[in-house]
């Protein structure tokens, strides 16, 4: 598996370094757009990113399209550390593990408010549209901005999602953007945004998507010697987002936020590839809906104060259609829901010397044929103080839980109390040099999932929350300069975290099996990235990226036994991104790939269980044209150029050669 990993590496490039620095020079092809605006900011987030104390990165909406990004897996897949499951196809579920650690230990929010799925403790990534999306931030750690909710500082990472938000009460005002986007394997999706402002005081916009796909791809059915071409069935899928989102500045001191969301989706599961047998009759139909309120007020300069408050509804209805079913049918309704609030408070008593104070609680109930009602109560208090003096900065944070679980009929009650400290500094050595140090520790828990719990001859209702170690020392540097090589910035972090308690299956007997606290992984690795801007002349730029990542997350449960030291399933050893962006006055061009090395779907690691590595490598191209008001946006995107056959998740094959053409109207 050596050779796709060093095609990778030697071909183009792509990374999800936070700001790559050549987003500075976007507007060599584009200078009078509006793109020039956003770039401006960019710049300026560029060099606050250089003394980060915690690894972060992030992809703006300008990236998705300057870096050939086609979706939200493929959007996860450029950045380091991130290892992707992601069942195929446009509406194939799709949920990250940062660092080995699993997917229940990354938190993800929307807008700055954590969302939730108390369930499974997976967040399903696919309902988000990149269309409606303004950037994808990932804090492994804690995040440098110490004035958030007490929630946020409860993972081992956190994925913040942004919405479009509302366009500078200072701009023309109303403007729409229309999108249509069509594919192979039957895509459909088009899109469309409205904002709306007084000019003064408030602000809307409306953003919403439709997607439609038969996902009916052709793919290798390798049978020992024997090949066969197949293709996916009972595969399709429909499903709309749609969201509005509210601003309004009551004073000059105090602003209010709203936002509403909602995501409906019908989709047939095509279910394992099972030799010559492609028949499959599942259909899960989702609609998930939460609304948020969020409230700032800063005085003075020294004391800032916040609010919010949030309402998820989530349900899910799965149907199986089998003979070996009563009545031949399978029907299981599933029904979530949350209520949240927190409230916050941010102090300077001391030009270096910030405080932040938060208190969250939220409730989370479950309705479900196979488990009884459950029902979590959750308190969490932060303490948190950022220090800087001259060229150092320090974080310390201290995280009080308290969890309350129970059912309807009260026969099972367990309570949680934790306290979860963590640091992490950075320093900058010389004034000469954009070249700084960082280093951070932290410890957290993960509460165990309801369906780890209750789910039916499943579940243990004594389960122990896992406890996280994380320990990251990493270091960046940049440089600019007037010549040819405009622009150079190096990144790289090593990590070792350690995962005790950890929850896993054993089998009670040959039919049944049941969680237990049996397990413990640690996890050696580095990210690092590489991101290059040349000058070609006064309308053409040359940028390159690149992004590696090295993973070692072994079991380490019990020494002897066929688990101990094998790889965690799900994780490569070695992954990478790469692309080069040519700007030019005509058609601007990327050329980028993605790969990793190969996996295992088991913790023993035996030859039956390996998923081969694989190098994908695709094309896209796009322009912007300026009609008066109207900005024009074509694109058109070649994925997996060599038709490769490929697995993430075994038995899940993904879609091989496809084809994308996109085109958008700007109205401002």
């Amino acid at each position: 598996m050596r050779k796709p990993i060093s095609i990778l590496i030697g071909i183009t490039s792509i990374t999800s370094s936070a700001h790559s620095v050549g987003d500075l020079y976007y507007n060599s092809s584009l200078k009078d757009t509006t793109v020039l605006e956003e770039l401006e900011v960019t710049a300026v987030k560029t060099g606050d990113r250089l003394t980060v104390t915690s690894p972060v990165q992030e992809l703006s909406a300008l990236n998705f399209l300057t870096r050939g990004v086609t979706d939200i897996s493929d959007a996860m897949r450029r950045l380091p550390g991130v290892t992707l499951r992601d069942y195929g196809g446009a509406g194939g579920m799709k949920t990250i593990s940062v660092r080995g650690l699993g997917s229940q230990h990354t938190g993800v929010s929307y807008d700055g408010i954590p969302m939730s799925d108390v369930q499974s403790g997976q967040i399903d990534l696919s309902q988000f549209s990149l269309d409606n999306l303004s950037s994808i931030t990932l804090n492994v750690g804690d995040a440098d901005e110490i004035f958030t909710p007490a929630r946020t500082n409860s993972m081992a990472s956190s994925l913040n999602v942004k919405s479009i938000g509302i366009d500078d009460f200072s701009k023309r005002t109303p403007s729409l953007t229309l999108k249509l986007k069509g594919g192979s394997f039957g895509l459909i999706n088009p899109s469309l945004k409205f904002s709306l402002n007084n000019r003064k005081n408030l602000g809307m916009n409306i953003v919403g998507d439709f997607n439609s796909a038969d996902n009916g791809y052709g793919y290798k059915l390798k049978n020992g010697n024997q090949v066969t071409r197949e293709h996916r069935k009972n595969s399709g899928i429909k499903s709309g987002n749609a969201g509005w989102n509210g601003i309004w500045k009551l004073s000059s001191l105090s602003t209010l936020n709203a936002n509403l969301h909602t995501n409906i989706s019908y989709q047939h599961l095509p279910g394992p590839v099972i030799y010559y047998n492609t028949d499959n009759n599942e259909v899960l139909h989702k609609t998930n809906l939460f609304g948020q309120l969020s409230y700032n007020f800063q005085p003075n300069k020294i004391w800032m104060l916040e609010a919010k408050a949030k309402y998820d509804f989530a349900r899910t209805h799965y149907t199986d259609v089998k003979s070996i079913y009563p009545g031949g049918v399978l029907d299981r309704k599933y029904l979530q829901q949350e209520e949240y609030f927190t409230a916050s408070a941010f102090y300077r008593p001391l030009s270096g010397l910030s405080l932040s104070y938060a208190t969250d609680y939220w409730h989370n109930s479950l309705s479900s044929p196979t488990i009884e009602s459950p029902y979590r109560n959750s308190w969490l208090n932060s303490i948190s103080a950022k220090w800087n003096y001259r060229k150092l900065t320090a974080i310390f944070r201290g995280l009080f839980s308290l969890i309350y679980d129970s059912q309807k009929n009260e026969t099972q009650k367990s309570h949680i109390f934790r306290f979860s400290p963590s640091i992490s500094i950075s320093f900058k050595p010389l004034d000469s040099e954009l070249w700084s140090l960082r280093g951070s520790f932290k410890r957290i828990m993960r509460m165990p999932t309801f369906n780890e719990l209750y789910y039916e001859h499943y579940g243990t209702i004594n389960l122990n929350p896992e406890n996280t170690t994380q320990f990251n020392i990493g270091t960046t540097w940049r440089k600019y300069t007037d010549g040819v090589l405009r622009s150079i910035e190096l990144k790289g972090d090593g990590y070792y975290n350690i995962v005790s308690n950890k929850i896993v299956a054993v089998p009670y007997n040959l039919f049944l099996w049941t969680m237990t606290n049996l397990g413990k992984v640690e996890a050696l690795g580095a990210d690092c990235s590489m991101n290059i801007d040349f000058a070609l002349g006064s309308q053409w730029s040359l940028i390159y990226n690149l992004g590696y990542s090295y993973q070692r997350a072994a079991t380490k449960s019990e020494k002897g036994a066929v688990e101990w030291n094998k790889q965690i399933p799900y994780t490569p050893l070695n992954s990478g991104s790469t692309s080069l962006t040519l700007m030019n006055p005509w058609v601007n061009l990327v050329l980028h790939s993605v790969g990793c090395s190969s996996r295992y779907s088991t913790t023993a690691n035996v030859p039956s269980t390996r998923i081969g590595g694989y190098a994908e490598f695709g094309l896209s191209l796009f322009r912007e044209f300026t009609l008066r008001n109207i900005r024009l946006e074509a694109r058109g995107d070649i994925a997996n150029i060599f038709d490769k056959t490929y697995e993430i998740v075994a038995r899940y094959p993904m879609p091989g050669r496809s084809f994308s053409i996109s085109l958008a109207f700007h109205l401002n």
